[in-house]
């Protein structure tokens, strides 16, 4: 039984007519004819008393009739709710980042967004970049942010935004400039491995003819925020993102220091992408954040 044997069948009982049935569904009259003939064959009963060009439905054509108009409008809805889902921006949008996208570009992205549309929650997953990258490929999540691209053909990364590393300290005595010899005896904080920050400070010690060995690590942690508060109470110096880390240098609680590096060396930048997997079939909620994520950063 499908859809055509039963629109059909709904077309005949309404005009009692096979022939204007036919005109009313776009199809010829022996198909119809046709239609009818396999769903009397297929429920082993007669819907239709034929009697010349009088047409009437049988008991049995008229019990099957009103479960024929259900299906007919469980159709129908079932169309009309799945073009109307395009149109609806609503429910939960579950996001993964790594630390710094998330203290420097998510939380006005999302009020933002939340000014548009305040009935939207979001379910916000903090993760190194590695496991930001892990969430998506396991198809957990609907977006991701992260500081690096680690390639995968499954994966899209678009560049939103761009960032300068910098030096900090709250340490009062050290000068203005810091060169790598001093950077070299002071106490170091940095992050862990998997950490985009983490990565382009590895490469920039290695491309100086060092390695991570050769600092004088007083801590090695998990998150931004760790950093920030150990560099406050003056644990050591690292080196982070500059958003990221304006507000404690606006109100006093570190200083940004310039960082002398060979002419070969170029500024410290650190991007951010916004990441998503390419298998996945993405909401209507989700394109819309796309959308607005692209055009509030003018991409």
């Amino acid at each position: 039984m499908d859809f055509k044997q039963i629109d059909a069948f709904v077309n005949v009982a309404k005009y009692k007519s096979f022939s204007k049935a036919a005109e009313a569904i776009y199809l010829s009259q022996p198909t119809v004819s046709a239609h009818i003939a396999s769903l009397e064959e297929e429920l082993n009963k007669q819907l239709f008393d034929r009697r010349g060009k009088d047409i009437r439905l049988t008991p049995s054509g008229n019990l099957f009739l009103e479960y024929a108009l259900s299906m007919i409008n469980t159709r129908n809805n079932a169309i009309l709710n799945l073009s109307e889902l395009d149109k609806k921006i609503v429910g939960n949008l579950t996001i993964a980042t790594s630390t710094t996208p998330l203290r420097t570009i998510i939380p006005e992205l999302l009020a933002k967004y939340h000014s548009i549309y305040p009935e939207i929650t979001f379910d916000i997953k903090e993760k190194s970049a590695h496991k930001v990258i892990d969430l998506l490929l396991k198809d957990e999540v609907d977006l991701g942010f992260a500081s690096e691209i680690i390639p995968d053909e499954k994966l899209s990364y678009t560049k939103i935004k761009n960032d300068s590393l910098i030096l900090i300290s709250n340490n009062k005595t050290l000068p203005d400039i810091l060169s790598v010899d001093d950077i070299l005896k002071l106490p170091f904080i940095i992050r862990e491995n998997g950490s985009a920050t983490r990565h382009i400070i590895d490469n920039l010690i290695k491309t100086l003819g060092y390695s991570i060995q050769n600092l004088k690590l007083s801590a090695v942690v998990s998150s931004l925020e760790a950093v920030l508060q150990l560099v406050k109470s003056d644990f050591g110096i690292s080196i982070v993102s500059e958003t990221a880390c304006n507000d404690y240098i606006t109100a006093g609680y570190i200083r940004k220091h310039g960082l002398l590096l060979p002419d070969s060396n170029p500024t410290l930048t650190q991007d951010f992408y916004m990441i998503t997997y390419l298998k996945r079939t993405m909401t209507p909620l989700a394109k819309s954040f796309l959308t607005h994520t692209l055009d509030y950063f003018s991409l």
